[in-house]
């Protein structure tokens, strides 16, 4: 049997690195010129280095295309993916990024040899999970996740500073890891199908 994964792309696929010195507080402090730190748990940049309104919206403005293009992948997180495609599953990325940044995100994942069936951009996934009957999504908001598991939807939740205060859920999963991750996967596997595991 052959399932459709949903998966997100920003912190999941790409490898933002550490909670305490991210490509985001990187990128913020090239921009802003000041040392910035993580002060608060929250996937809200403003509130997590303490940046103003205006500050953010003009880094995001100037640099946010800087960000998307210099992030490096996640090195397991591709190999997996290339298993799921090679066995058959279908790949569907659901990204918040906006779709003035298709072109762009298009090229990072060809670029970087990243196989997916297809690319949606929305902030609300759910509706597309459900359009596109995912069977299994892997997202770090945990918001996304879960608006998605109300939809019955199993989720893997990858842990992250903003999800800290995640309190579980029966449908999602927290991982911390992409090895985490194929396990998951695996387990899925074999209480859904006899689908092949994940080696």
């Amino acid at each position: 049997m052959k399932y459709n994964f949903g998966i997100d792309i920003d912190g999941v696929l790409t490898d933002e690195g550490p909670d305490e010195n991210s490509i985001w507080q990187q990128k913020l402090n090239e921009f802003l010129d000041r040392e910035i730190s993580l002060k608060e748990n929250t996937y809200d940049l403003r509130k997590a280095f303490a940046i103003s309104d205006q500050e953010l919206n003009d880094f995001i403005e100037q640099k946010i295309e800087d960000v998307y293009n210099s992030v490096e992948p996640v090195a397991k997180a591709k190999k997996i993916l290339k298993q799921l495609s090679k066995a058959g599953h279908r790949l569907i990325l659901i990204t918040a990024r906006g779709a003035e940044h298709r072109s762009l995100t298009e090229k990072w994942l060809k670029n970087n040899n990243i196989p997916f069936d297809e690319l949606h951009h929305a902030k609300a996934k759910a509706p597309i999970a459900v359009k596109k009957e995912i069977d299994l999504f892997i997202d770090d908001k945990q918001e996304n996740a879960l608006e998605v598991a109300s939809e019955n939807i199993p989720v893997i939740l990858v842990s992250k500073y903003h999800n800290n205060n995640f309190q579980g859920h029966k449908q999602i999963t927290k991982v911390n890891n992409w090895d985490e991750i194929k396990e998951n996967i695996n387990l899925f596997f074999s209480k859904n199908t006899h689908s092949s595991k994940l080696s």
